[in-house]
């Protein structure tokens, strides 16, 4: 896997983060649970970025958390690795694309 230290990492980590706290805001001033559908695609997601789900963030809580993850997914599938870490790349990417759809669907879902 690319190190922690690596820029665009970094920049993935920071996209990740910003979208888990604007659904952590969403979610917490939601009363009837619908969220809770996306905890696992955004558990898998922070698991593979070895962040802390539910970590204190301290950016902007503006924006759109599908937006945020699918310009992590852009990042992520320009990633250069090494080709024993291409299945965490891959994984990686299907976790951003997974959370971003769990989440655009519960938004859609309250729209209705």
């Amino acid at each position: 896997m690319s190190t922690p230290n690596d820029p665009n990492r970094k920049r993935i980590a920071e996209l990740v983060k910003q979208a888990e706290a604007i659904v952590e805001v969403i979610e917490s001033q939601t009363v009837d649970g619908r969220w809770a559908m996306t905890a696992f695609s955004r558990y898998k997601l922070c698991d593979l970025l070895e962040i802390a789900p539910y970590g204190p963030y301290e950016g902007s809580l503006e924006g759109d958390p599908t937006a945020l993850l699918e310009d992590a997914v852009r990042i992520a599938e320009a990633l250069e690795v090494p080709v024993e870490d291409l299945s965490w790349r891959l994984a990686l990417g299907d976790a951003l694309r997974t959370a971003a759809a769990d989440i655009r669907m519960v938004q859609d879902a309250r729209d209705v």
